[in-house]
């Protein structure tokens, strides 16, 4: 199994040098290597579900336990933040903005696996200044790194 993963790393560092080999790889690699890339876009426009969840230690390394009613914290796709604390998606301020036109700023410091890349996972704070009820568990936002 160890050795299925040189190819995939040889790929990688290939690409990186000569961005033309792209082209030709399986349309998979290009996927992952798109959603890396748009994690860094400060311009792009993100939708999709938002939910709200109990914080605690993040992705980031901050131990937010207790802070979900009076912060405003967010937790972003595992698509997006990418890997470990040194993501750069890691205390990046975010504007949120809910169908209804209520909108908030909030800081990354989390990451959320179960989300799909515009979702968002976001402290109960966010949740009740944007959508203002608790009960409905979910809604369609927009969002963007500010």
């Amino acid at each position: 199994m160890k050795t299925a993963s040189i190819p995939l790393v040889a790929f990688f560092v290939g690409a990186l040098a000569c961005p033309r080999a792209l082209k030709h790889a399986p349309a998979e690699f290009k996927f992952h290597l798109a959603t890396n890339i748009n994690a860094r876009d400060d311009k792009a426009q993100y939708h999709g579900d938002m939910t709200y969840y109990e914080v605690g230690v993040g992705a980031c390394g901050h131990d937010d336990s207790g802070q979900g009613s009076v912060q405003n914290i967010v937790a972003v796709s595992a698509a997006l933040m990418g890997e470990g604390p040194s993501t750069n998606m890691c205390n990046r301020k975010i504007s949120i903005k809910g169908d209804n036109g209520k909108e908030v700023t909030a800081v990354i410091r989390d990451k959320c696996p179960s989300c799909d890349e515009g979702a968002l996972d976001v402290s109960e704070k966010v949740f009740k200044d944007v959508v203002g009820d608790l009960g409905v568990g979910r809604a369609k936002v927009s969002w963007t790194v500010i």
